[in-house]
């Protein structure tokens, strides 16, 4: 799991690109920011480098921000 660096959630993942948790479903997610839903509850997981790599292509359509 090297290459997909370690799982975060929700929260964490917002926060690490530094926008509300609401921006990250409503904004983010339909843009294709990669996650994957776990175990039976569909719980999200977003992985770091996965995250880190898909705002460096997407920068220009996130920056300025979704707050």
């Amino acid at each position: 799991m090297e290459q997909l660096g370690e799982p975060l959630n929700v929260k964490l993942t917002a926060k690490l690109i530094g926008v509300s948790p609401w921006t990250l479903r409503q904004r983010l997610m339909p843009m294709g920011l990669p996650h994957f839903r776990i175990g039976r509850s569909g719980k999200l997981t977003f992985y770091r480098d996965q995250v880190v790599r898909w705002i460096l292509q997407h920068q220009s359509q996130v920056k300025g921000g979704y707050r």
